[in-house]
C-alpha cells in the first residue's frame, strides 16, 4: 500500500516518523511534515513501514494524513 500524497519524513531529533506532502517531498530541503515540524530524512511512503507502519508515527501527522 502505498500514498502518493504523502512521504515518510524523519526528525534528527526524535524517532517519530512524519507525514510530508509529496511535492514537497520530490523536492529539495528544507522538508516540512504537515505537523510543522521540520524532518532531516525523507524516505519511503507515509502509508508504509517507515510511516504509519513505524513503531512511532506522529499523532498529529496520523490525524492530518491518514492512509
Amino acid at each position: 500500500m502505498t500514498s502518493p500524497q504523502h512521504a515518510a519524513g524523519r526528525d534528527q531529533e526524535d524517532e517519530l516518523a512524519h507525514a510530508v506532502p509529496r511535492e514537497a517531498a520530490d523536492g529539495p530541503p528544507p522538508w516540512v511534515a504537515v505537523c510543522g515540524t521540520p524532518v532531516a530524512v525523507v524516505q519511503g511512503s507515509w502509508s508504509g513501514r517507515r510511516g504509519l507502519g513505524s513503531a512511532s508515527p506522529c499523532p498529529e501527522c496520523a490525524r492530518r494524513a491518514p492512509a
